[in-house]
């Protein structure tokens, strides 16, 4: 295995364990959220800084990648200040995980995530790796125009969706206005989106194919496992979610109008 893969995921792994001490005696597993945009981030400057090749091209990429960490680090820390009580997904995990849950969410929770990370930083791996003389073509500005347009996506989603629980009533009632009145998960898809486009940006700098298997992966870590425990959580927790599901599409905004089907997989 190439000597930076080996580095970024023991970097990944010592930090996801370093926030899982923190928890610990925290008891609220949603912190490792707060490093799942950084991460990313952490190993592409990580691959800078231990002696790959450098390049404008590079730095230029790497500071797109710790833009969007950013935000969507703030965004996460911002939802997470309004929950009463720990991450529902978590929480759930703790009730059913008992007395040993506090060690067992080691591997359960925090290195799991740590190894999922890992592989879908496939990009990043990509643009460290590249030849330092390497540059975009067309097509790889053409990548770099879809994560802008998927990172302005998700921001817009993500404020429309702070701004409601701001206000309220996300407990209560389902965000159906602005872009969560065509798509029920925009955030999911501007993500999806943004990762595809620094894929083929990676792709193009680097002439790596499996620089798109980590937007892939995430595409399908979404749509698979994501969204049904998402979609499955709102239907049992808020009383108009059926009947907005039926009229919004679940991700790709193809039509305001459909048949709601109770498999959110489907």
């Amino acid at each position: 295995m190439d000597p930076f893969l080996i580095t970024s995921l023991i970097v990944t792994l010592i930090a996801f364990t370093a926030i899982w001490l923190i928890h610990v005696p925290l008891e609220d597993a949603g912190i490792v959220d707060y490093y799942w945009g950084p991460g990313f981030a952490v190993i592409g400057w990580t691959g800078l800084a231990f002696g790959a090749e450098g390049s404008a091209t590079k730095v230029l990429l790497l500071s797109a990648i710790t833009l969007w960490a950013a935000r969507l680090a703030t965004q996460l820390i911002l939802r997470h200040r309004l929950m009463t009580s720990e991450d529902a997904r978590y929480l759930k995990m703790r009730q059913n995980g008992g007395p040993q849950w506090w060690w067992r969410s080691l591997y359960k929770v925090f290195l799991l995530q740590a190894v999922i990370l890992w592989l879908v930083a496939t990009p990043v791996h990509a643009i460290v790796g590249a030849p330092g003389e390497a540059s975009l073509s067309l097509f790889g500005h053409a990548g770099m125009a879809l994560f802008l347009a998927g990172l302005g996506l998700e921001s817009v989603a993500d404020w429309q969706l702070y701004r409601h629980r701001l206000e309220g009533k996300s407990g209560r009632q389902t965000l159906s206005t602005g872009l969560w009145a065509y798509s029920r998960h925009p955030n999911y898809l501007g993500e999806i989106t943004l990762w595809f486009g620094l894929g083929i940006a990676a792709y193009d700098l680097s002439g790596a194919w499996w620089a798109l298997a980590g937007p892939v992966a995430l595409a399908a870590v979404i749509r698979l496992v994501s969204l049904p425990l998402t979609e499955q959580h709102l239907i049992a927790s808020r009383s108009d979610y059926h009947d907005y599901a039926a009229r919004t599409p679940v991700l790709l905004p193809l039509s305001r109008t459909r048949q709601f089907n109770a498999d959110p997989a489907e």
